[in-house]
C-alpha cells in the first residue's frame, strides 16, 4: 500500500510539472515580438452625397506635392477601394509612417485645414498599431494601383506571436520559393490580442497565381492548418490599394 502511494505521488508531481512546463513555455512565447518597423492606421472615410470619386481625385491631385513637403517622406499613403464595387462611396485612407508621430499628425491638421470633410467624412481616429514587413515585393509592377486583402485576427487563448512565428516563417520560406508577386505585412492591435494581416498581390491574375501555385498543394494545407491552431479571423475584406505618397 505505501508503495502504490508513493507511486501515485510521483504521477502526480510529474504531472504537475509537466503542466508548469506548458505554462512556461506560454509565458515565454509571450515574451518573444517582432521588431517593428513602422505604425500602420486605417481611417475610414465616406464621400458625402454631392461629392465623387472625380472630386477625391482632384483634391489629392491638387495637394499631394504639399503633403510630400510635410511628410518630408515619412509616411507611405494609400487609398483602398472596396474590389468589385461599381458604386463606390466609402473607402479607407491607410497612412504607414514611421514611429515619429509628429510627420502623421502634420499630415492630418494639414488635410483637416485643407477642407477634405467637403468631400468626404473620415474617423480621422489614429491608433498607431505597430507593424512590420514580413515579405516585400521589390519588383516592378505594371499595374497603378495592388490588390490587397485586410485579415483581422485574434490569437486564439494560450497561443500569441510567439507561438505564431514558427508558421509565419514556415509560410515565408514556402511562398518565397513560388516566387510570386506578393508582399506581406503583420500588425499588431492593442486590444483582445488581435492582429492585421495584410495581403497585397501585384498581379490582376493574382487569384488564378494562388489556385496554380498555393491552394492545393499538401504543404499549404498544413500551413493554413497551423495557421488556424493559432488564430481566427473575424474580418477579410479585399480592396483596389492606389499609392500616393
Amino acid at each position: 500500500m505505501y508503495r502504490i502511494l508513493i507511486l501515485i505521488l510521483i504521477i502526480i508531481t510529474m504531472a504537475s510539472c509537466g503542466s508548469k512546463d506548458s505554462n512556461d513555455e506560454i509565458k515565454l512565447s509571450s515574451l518573444i515580438q517582432p521588431n517593428f518597423s513602422f505604425t500602420y492606421d486605417l481611417i475610414e472615410c465616406e464621400l458625402n452625397k454631392n461629392s465623387s470619386l472625380l472630386d477625391l481625385e482632384f483634391f489629392f491631385s491638387k495637394n499631394i506635392d504639399k503633403y510630400k513637403a510635410i511628410t518630408d517622406g515619412k509616411i507611405r499613403l494609400s487609398i483602398l477601394f472596396p474590389e468589385n464595387k461599381i458604386n463606390v462611396s466609402g473607402f479607407i485612407i491607410a497612412i504607414k509612417s514611421n514611429t515619429d508621430y509628429g510627420n502623421l499628425e502634420s499630415f492630418i491638421s494639414q488635410i483637416q485645414r485643407d477642407q477634405f470633410n467637403d468631400i468626404a467624412l473620415c474617423k480621422f481616429i489614429t491608433n498607431q498599431n505597430k507593424g512590420f514587413n514580413i515579405l516585400e515585393y521589390k519588383n516592378n509592377s505594371n499595374l497603378d494601383y495592388e490588390f490587397v486583402e485586410i485579415l483581422t485576427c485574434q490569437y486564439k487563448e494560450g497561443y500569441n506571436y510567439g507561438s505564431f512565428e514558427i508558421t509565419i516563417n514556415r509560410f515565408l520560406n514556402y511562398i518565397q520559393k513560388l516566387d510570386i508577386p506578393y508582399s506581406l505585412n503583420y500588425v499588431n492591435k492593442s486590444k483582445n490580442n488581435e492582429f492585421i494581416w495584410i495581403n497585397s498581390f501585384h498581379n490582376n491574375d493574382y487569384k488564378q497565381i494562388l489556385i496554380d501555385s498555393w491552394v492545393m498543394e499538401n504543404e499549404a494545407i498544413e500551413i493554413k492548418d497551423e495557421f488556424i491552431e493559432n488564430a481566427s479571423c473575424i474580418e477579410s475584406d479585399t480592396f483596389k490599394s492606389y499609392h500616393l505618397l
